[in-house]
C-alpha cells in the first residue's frame, strides 16, 4: 500500500462528492450588461438541452458574448 493512500482516498471519496448534486442550472451571463439568468433546476440531459436552446437564441438574437453553462445545484437540506 502506497504511503498517500489515505490521501489518495480522500481526494477520490472528495471527487465523487462533488459528482453528487441535486440537480443542474442553466446560466446566462451578460458581460455588457453584468446580468445572470439562472434556468432550473433540470436533470442533467435537460440541463444540456435547455443551455443549447439558450446559446442558438443568443446567437440568433446578435447576442454571442453572452456565456451559458451548466453548473451542478446543491440544495441546502
Amino acid at each position: 500500500m502506497s504511503e498517500n493512500a489515505p490521501a489518495d482516498a480522500a481526494l477520490l471519496a472528495a471527487a465523487e462528492q462533488l459528482g453528487q448534486c441535486d440537480g443542474y442550472i442553466v446560466l446566462a451571463v451578460d458581460p455588457q450588461t453584468g446580468e445572470v439568468d439562472a434556468h432550473g433546476p433540470y436533470d442533467g440531459m435537460a440541463a444540456t438541452l435547455k443551455a443549447d436552446r439558450l446559446r442558438r437564441e443568443f446567437d440568433d438574437g446578435g447576442l454571442t458574448d453572452v456565456s451559458v453553462g451548466v453548473v451542478r445545484l446543491h440544495a441546502a437540506h
